[in-house]
């Protein structure tokens, strides 16, 4: 169930429940368990709580709310995280700081404790991102071969940047809850990507000035290549490391070379050349093909915009384009 925020009842991801009670002593258990909590205490009122996780590889995502006052305390840890309000009061102290929960925190670094406190009838969803994968992904990013570690700044976020990141993550988790555990490998890994990169562009960190310089020219043979790349590789996720090696360039110069070339970007090809093998797939039909399994099977995740974005390409839809093939069979 999804309600507009301000309503008691709105949640999220409850395909990936954790705990829904009011047995105080579970929810603790389920805390220590699921979330690595290492402290609770409830305040007076009746105690409900009503906790969610998804996990994908290196990023999870939860919603929890607390219908009492709870206090809830976790160790250091190997992630980082963000908090996003969406109802009542609540508040995050670590060795580094804290302040008021609101829109959205500042990065909580995994480097310290942390302790949390909820008020009455307090609704938000949580953001983890695993160190590592932040790093590694920020150095593809970069074209960085060095040994200097990520380091990212827990001061206050710029706001326009974080207004649209905060619609991105509750558009993951409307995502998640829609379509659950239908989500193709491809699909799956490619969502938790642009999440992980717009995470550290919407952030700043120790590359941050070096994000900002102007990458180097390569020539259109940058783009060939990572074309033919992605034509013969078309069903596996998009790895900002492969394609750059694949080149012999840095992520941004790849990037820079596919808007000078007037093709978007290689995600944006890549996305031409799973609508091609969709309508492939969708005009030799078997018995069981159906829309919904083509497009998840070739990486799209929204049936909505999938049939959107093939409309555009093909003209027409992809249930007109299966009628006419099943019927001509």
């Amino acid at each position: 169930m999804l309600r507009l925020p301000g309503s008691r009842d709105v949640t999220y991801l409850d395909k990936y429940a954790a705990v829904h009670s009011h047995d105080s002593e579970l929810a603790r258990d389920r805390l220590f368990s699921v979330y690595g909590a290492d402290g609770f205490d409830k305040g007076s009122g009746n105690f409900g709580i009503r906790a969610n996780y998804a996990r994908l590889t290196a990023v999870g995502l939860g919603f929890c709310s607390y219908d009492a006052p709870v206090t809830v305390s976790f160790p250091e840890a190997s992630f980082v995280r963000q908090f996003f309000s969406i109802q009542g009061r609540a508040s995050f102290t670590t060795s580094r700081g804290g302040g008021a929960i609101g829109a959205w925190t500042p990065i909580v670094s995994g480097n310290s404790r942390l302790r949390l406190q909820f008020g009455e009838d307090y609704r938000q969803l949580v953001l983890r991102i695993d160190t590592l994968a932040l790093e590694h992904t920020m150095k593809a990013l970069a074209g960085d071969a060095s040994d200097r570690r990520l380091e990212l700044s827990e001061s206050d976020p710029n706001p326009s940047s974080m207004s649209l990141f905060r619609r991105q993550v509750f558009h993951l988790a409307e995502e998640l809850e829609t379509f659950a555990d239908q989500y193709s490998p491809l699909a799956r890994a490619e969502l938790e990507r642009d999440l992980v990169v717009r995470f550290l562009l919407g952030h700043e960190h120790n590359f941050s000035d070096l994000l900002r310089r102007e990458p180097r020219s390569a020539g259109r043979s940058v783009v060939d290549k990572i074309e033919a790349f992605i034509e013969a590789n078309w069903s596996r996720p998009i790895d900002l490391d492969e394609i750059a090696e694949v080149a012999n360039v840095g992520v941004r110069t790849v990037f820079r070379e596919f808007a000078r070339a007037g093709k978007g970007s290689p995600a944006q090809f890549a996305k031409r050349v799973r609508l091609q093998r969709a309508a492939e797939f969708l005009r030799s039909p078997v018995e069981t093909t159906s829309v919904t399994g083509v497009a998840f099977r070739c990486g799209f995740q929204n049936i909505g915009r999938f049939a959107a974005d093939y409309l555009r390409l093909h003209g027409e839809l992809p249930s007109e384009t299966l009628k006419r093939a099943s019927s001509s069979q």
